[in-house]
């Protein structure tokens, strides 16, 4: 049966990690039921650590909502432009892990060429297609990047507090 919860606990931080990239999948909530299956099935001690994975994951996943939102009434963008940052961000994941056993000069270069430029060039191209317009494509695709650079960060954070909840205390 523990085999059984490992599986159900790793098959949610799987999740949980995609959905730190992309924002169809609700990431912060596949990890909270991560943390309560683990805490149901294994050895974790107490349910403190669970009330704040519950309450940062609620958060993260209503802040996502409301930075999604802020972020469109300041500069309008396509769900295309959107589409197009989290393209771009798993192009990138697959970019580090290529890159793991590269110096950590090239593993910095990568991340923030793949993580920052990548998918503000490939919210550029959507939006500037989009719009026919190079200036207000590029204002368009730098807030679709600053949103889901915020919202990515946000998720992480959430992510990196569960397992440290789950496995590190």
């Amino acid at each position: 049966m523990e085999i059984f919860i490992w599986i159900v606990v790793g098959l949610m931080l799987c999740l949980g990690f995609l959905g730190c990239f992309i924002n169809k999948i609700p990431g912060p909530i596949f990890l909270l039921i991560g943390v309560v299956v683990a805490q149901f099935g294994l050895d974790i001690p107490g349910w403190g650590p669970v009330a704040i994975v519950g309450v940062i994951a609620v958060a993260a996943f209503i802040l996502s909502k409301v930075m999604t939102r802020v972020g469109k009434k300041l500069q309008e963008y396509s769900k295309g432009a959107s589409l197009a940052t989290t393209i771009a961000s798993l192009i990138a994941l697959g970019l580090v892990v290529a890159c793991q056993e590269a110096s950590s000069v090239v593993v910095i270069l990568v991340f923030l060429l793949g993580f920052v430029v990548l998918p503000f060039l490939f919210a550029f191209a959507v939006e500037s297609i989009r719009q026919k317009n190079a200036t207000a494509g590029a204002k368009s695709a730098l807030a679709a990047t600053i949103v889901y650079l915020c919202d990515t960060a946000l998720k992480l954070a959430a992510f990196a507090y569960a397992i440290y909840a789950m496995f590190m205390q």
